[in-house]
């Protein structure tokens, strides 16, 4: 089983387009390398074809490196298929790219051992896996860019790709609601876990994340393995001296906790009329994100092979 590497990403590593990067990438193919991207999985089609949607910002980005995304469970193609497609193209070694937040079970024992198993069968070589995101500078940045979009909605501003987040608009096509914000509130939601560091990781990330932002109260909840759970921050932010509530999930894509936590919203909209709720959109497959992925990957490779 490969284990991924602990230490951070630098964020100065750059791999869009420059001649540094497409050496790189040529030089892993021409040893029969490719990159493995791997997600969870949903049974969402949004959120699957987001996931695609990511692995082809990378494609665009690195067009030199030999790319295939699949998922864990729940949606095609799978692990075992993305590797046999690969080794048709004659990738001989592999590097794991896990689409995760942060480190825990999943990239620590699910994917690694379902990736290995499928390659023995191959005989293809697993010479790495890449860190999750964690608290990279562009995750960061990309977070406080979906707080921003409801409170440009908030202001009046035409509505980017349903940041109203279904709960004033369900068509996408809000041309701003033009309201006062007054004292805002964040509620940030994880996905949970029971690795209690990667659940310190999450709080810290909302930390950081505050400090970009203009919530005077904040929280950090989860959905699964963590306190307090969604209903209980969503109560806890219905206390908050504030007049908006920015409920902000901190997922990469389109799911079934997305859905949940929105009907809960709608919930609290007709529970606690005396505030406004919004929710955020997830990160998504913005090509920033398909970026940091290469950067991981970079980084990795540049201490592997040199």
């Amino acid at each position: 089983m490969i284990a991924p590497e602990s230490k951070q990403a630098s964020p100065s590593l750059q791999t869009d387009s420059t001649p540094e990067s497409s050496l790189q990438w040529a030089c892993f193919s021409d040893r029969g390398g490719g990159l493995l991207v791997v997600g969870h999985g949903t049974r969402n089609p949004a959120g699957s074809q987001q996931l695609i949607e990511l692995v082809d910002h990378m494609r665009a980005k690195a067009p030199e490196a030999k790319i295939f995304g699949c998922f864990l469970e729940l949606a095609e193609p799978s692990i075992e298929r993305a590797i046999s497609q690969l080794h048709l193209e004659g990738v001989k070694q592999i590097l794991i790219v896990p689409v995760l937040l942060f480190t825990a079970g999943h990239a620590l024992q699910d994917i690694p051992e379902a990736v290995q198993a499928a390659a023995n069968k191959l005989g293809v070589e697993i010479v790495g896996q890449t860190t999750s995101l964690g608290t990279h500078p562009s995750v960061l940045s990309l977070s406080a860019a979906r707080y921003r979009e409801v409170t440009a909605l908030m202001l009046g501003a035409v509505c980017p790709n349903g940041a109203c987040a279904r709960v004033r608009c369900e068509s996408g096509r809000c041309e701003g609601l033009g309201i006062q914000m007054g004292r805002i509130g964040l509620a940030m939601v994880g996905r949970g876990t029971s690795d209690e560091k990667a659940l310190a990781h999450m709080r810290q990330l909302t930390a950081s994340h505050v400090g970009q932002v203009n919530a005077i109260h904040y929280q950090t909840g989860f959905f699964a393995g963590g306190n307090p759970n969604v209903d209980g921050l969503l109560d806890e932010a219905a206390c908050w001296d504030c007049d908006t509530i920015i409920v902000q999930p901190h997922l990469l894509f389109e799911g079934e906790l997305i859905e949940q936590l929105r009907a809960k919203v709608m919930d609290r909209r007709v529970s606690h009329p005396d505030r406004q709720w919004f929710v955020a959109r997830t990160l998504g497959a913005d090509p920033k994100l398909a970026s940091v992925f290469l950067d991981l990957a970079a980084e990795f490779l540049a201490s592997k092979f040199t």
